[in-house]
């Protein structure tokens, strides 16, 4: 289930908000909860790591949305958040706190619609997954949050993984096939990353941990700007 709370102080808007989830989801079905709050306070009063998705105002009476955003941040949540508000200058302040996007007031449905789109492709592609790899007649079922990439060695594939390197016999193209609808990223022809174990971009290598992965040059600026998108900065 899709676990949603809004954060707005002003009743009408957040009623809009919720009649254009209810909007959105009569015609793309999916289960889904919302959690009101009327202050960013009551907010982390409760436990907002059991959200996927914030809604949150930037200007409330009680408090600021921004603070409230970094203070989520400063306990380790990563829940996606959208921003709303009336000034569109505090959009540059939410990139800081690593806000996904916002809507300016008075939110039109046809905007709501793409950024809840976007959310919801970067929150599906979060979520772990168990896929498959065979090596002759062994098998073994990996959790795609463990993979952290996987690439060409040979006439072999290695996955590596928080929990050690797997060799498999496929190919580049069928791993793609299973991993890139669940967030993964070519870098190159040789290469499937997983955005959320990169800790750095240098030139045109890229940093997992302690493993440097090379960036194909004629990729780099379509890879760059995807791993932007994922961790919710501006490419």
């Amino acid at each position: 289930m899709l676990r949603i709370a809004v954060v707005d102080d002003d009743e009408e808007d957040l009623s809009r908000i919720q009649t254009y989830l209810e909007q959105y989801f009569a015609a793309e079905p999916r289960e889904y909860s919302v959690s009101s709050f009327p202050d960013g306070e009551d907010l982390l009063l409760q436990k907002p790591d059991c959200f996927d998705l914030l809604f949150l105002d930037v200007e409330m009476r009680w408090s600021n949305g921004i603070d409230i955003a970094r203070t989520l941040r400063e306990r380790g949540s990563d829940l996606v958040i959208l921003f709303i508000s009336r000034i569109a200058q505090y959009a540059l302040e939410g990139y800081s706190v690593d806000a996904l996007d916002y809507l300016l007031k008075p939110v039109a449905y046809e905007e709501f619609a793409v950024k809840l789109g976007r959310a919801l492709r970067q929150i599906d592609a979060r979520r772990p997954f168990r896929i498959r790899i065979s090596q002759g007649g062994d098998h073994r079922w990996l959790s795609s949050d463990a993979i952290r990439y996987v690439e060409v060695f040979g006439h072999h594939l290695v996955y590596h993984t928080t929990e050690g390197q797997f060799r498999t016999t496929d190919t580049i193209g069928a791993a793609a096939e299973q991993l890139e609808p669940l967030g993964f990223l070519q870098c190159s022809r040789f290469c499937l990353i997983n955005p959320r174990h990169v800790t750095g971009v240098d030139g045109n290598t890229l940093l997992l941990g302690a493993d440097w992965v090379p960036i194909s040059r004629r990729r780099r600026k379509e890879f760059v700007d995807a791993l932007l998108r994922y961790h919710g900065g501006i490419s």
